[in-house]
């Protein structure tokens, strides 16, 4: 096996190919079979011994797999919004580098996904935490990690070089004793075999689904108290169990004690109650780790924002005309957000999504040695502490950061009211909003759903009103949402709805009891064989967004 470390050590960059030197040692354990695919599954892992302390820049292991023309190649997507699916082996990840240099900077672009820190390779395509090659005769072999805590895992399928290289994402990791480098299994067989497989070891997710109703999609930041009230009586307690208030009731972006007074002039806390009294629970959308640039947050305390060098705000996107990362290392960051989540805890808030969390992975650790892994699940250990038994839905976040601590996590981009955006969005980044995308991922990320937390593949939309797909694409979203996940959202007004778009959501609802047991792709058309009292086959053209069930 080729190995490869870099590091620092007393201000010098070295690049080592040995097992041990005068700074370090390594500890490499196999398991049945080592870095082998194998049916049973084996297992690798590697730790660094530090001799005297240093820092690390990164690590690589050349893994023996052969990839050829008929192979496809899963590949999943940094966060929750990135572009997840198999792609055959003559194709490319979308890279950043080809959209024009002013575009990016002006919109942010490389801060929703990995290339604000990963270089792009035109013959490699890579996975974060989990990636399978599938054969032309069927059998695959899948590498997972069980090192999500401390560094990302970074499977590199390097096509011109006919080579599997992981790749541990441990820059900045100061070492004083030890640190797990890598940590992973391998698996051979058939591809949802294997996959589900994995998941299955990393864990049980006890929450129960949920049905639900979400102010975005129909009003986006255009909500007030009449329209919240008005959509909740349209809500049949007996069909759903949540309704949750989106981004709008705030006066900006970072400033969540301050709710709008002339959207809300009683505050929310009327809507709560009545959202109560109704039997269902009260959700409440917050991005606790960014800020817009016209917040109070923002002007009030500047050294609350994560900066380059101590000098420059880092953006983490474009949304509300930009925002930036707060660094999540600071205690006093800490602290509001512990004050904002126990204020909206105390209001009788029951869920809380919360957003745009992939920005504590834009924090470089410089001076505090952690890696952008350790510092994400930081972030989401701070928020799984302060909300403790309250229902938390992770979106915008890098998933394995997530695993074992959300009890839902978005498993794919917004949904967008056409179904594949306008035309110059599809040019951009991975993270475009999208429901071609979101569809896509729902499925190929089925697998986690009721291991490392439960799914959530964004809304179905049924209404006729205000949208751009067509009747045929709004049933394959919800039958397919209602098969992979195990979060059912609309922002319909569903006391609107008429028979015919009853009918397609019992038709739905009776989905939400099947087991999957086999998912196979041709590059078009997805077939998804489930079992309910039998086994049945759903057939779904990702081109045009249907269902091909006649």
């Amino acid at each position: 096996m080729e190995f490869s470390l870099t590091y620092a050590i007393d201000g010098k960059e070295i690049t080592s190919t040995l097992i041990e030197n005068e700074d370090y040692c390594l500890e490499i354990s196999e398991e049945e079979g080592g870095a082998r695919f194998t049916p049973g599954g084996s297992q690798f892992v590697m730790k660094i011994i530090a001799k005297r302390p240093l820092t690390l820049i990164k690590a690589k292991v050349m893994i023996p797999q052969s990839l050829s023309k008929g192979d496809w190649i899963y590949a999943n997507g940094f966060q929750s919004w990135t572009d997840t699916r198999e792609f055959s082996f003559d194709e490319v990840l979308r890279d950043l580098g080809k959209v024009p240099a002013f575009i990016r900077q002006r919109f942010h672009l490389d801060s929703y996904g990995d290339s604000y820190f990963y270089k792009y390779r035109e013959n490699e395509i890579h996975s974060f935490t989990y990636g399978y090659v599938r054969h032309p005769d069927g059998t695959a072999e899948l590498i997972g990690s069980r090192n999500f805590e401390n560094a990302y895992l970074i499977i590199a399928y390097e096509k011109d070089l006919n080579r599997l290289t992981a790749r541990s994402d441990c820059a900045c990791k100061y070492v004083e004793k030890e640190f797990t480098l890598f940590s992973f299994v391998l698996y051979s067989g058939k591809s949802f075999e294997i996959l589900s497989k994995y998941f299955e070891t990393l864990g049980k997710c006890d929450a129960q689904p949920i049905k639900g109703y979400t102010s975005w999609y129909r009003f986006y930041q255009n909500i007030d108290e009449k329209k919240m009230l008005e959509n909740l009586k349209g809500i049949d307690s007996s069909e759903f169990n949540l309704f949750q208030i989106d981004d709008g009731y705030e006066t900006h972006v970072g400033d969540w004690l301050d709710v709008d007074p002339k959207k809300f002039p009683s505050g929310l806390n009327p809507i709560v109650n009545r959202i109560h009294e109704k039997g269902l629970l009260a959700g409440i959308w917050i991005a606790p780790f960014v800020c817009e640039e016209k917040s109070r947050l923002y002007k009030e305390h500047p050294d609350w924002i994560y900066k380059e060098e101590g000098e420059t705000p880092v953006h983490s996107g474009n949304n509300w005309g930009g925002h930036v990362a707060l660094d999540i290392r600071k205690e006093e960051v800490q602290g509001y957000i512990r004050s904002v989540l126990k204020h909206y805890i105390d209001m009788g808030f029951d869920l809380f999504k919360l957003d745009f969390l992939y920005a504590a992975s834009l924090i470089r650790d410089d001076n505090g040695g952690r890696t952008r892994a350790e510092i994400m699940r930081m972030g989401m250990k701070l928020l799984r502490d302060c909300l403790k038994d309250k229902l938390l839905l992770a979106c915008g976040v890098p998933l394995s950061s997530a695993f074992g601590l959300a009890d839902y996590a978005r498993i794919g981009p917004d949904v967008s009211l056409s179904f594949d955006d306008k035309f110059y969005m599809r040019r951009m980044h991975r993270e475009r909003i999208s429901t071609k995308l979101t569809i896509q991922n729902t499925v190929f990320r089925s697998c986690m759903d009721g291991t490392v937390f439960r799914c959530d593949p964004d809304v179905f939309l049924l209404r006729d009103k205000d949208i751009r797909l067509s009747k045929d694409q709004r049933r394959a979203l919800v039958m397919l949402n209602h098969l992979c996940g195990s979060v059912y959202m609309t922002s319909d007004d569903v006391g609107q709805y008429d028979a015919e778009k009853r009918a397609v959501l019992k038709e739905a609802r009776n989905l939400s009891d099947a087991s999957i047991e086999d998912i196979s792709f041709d590059g078009r058309i997805i077939e998804i064989k489930y079992r309910l009292d039998k086994s049945f086959v759903l057939r779904y053209d990702t081109q045009k967004g249907v269902l091909l069930d006649g």
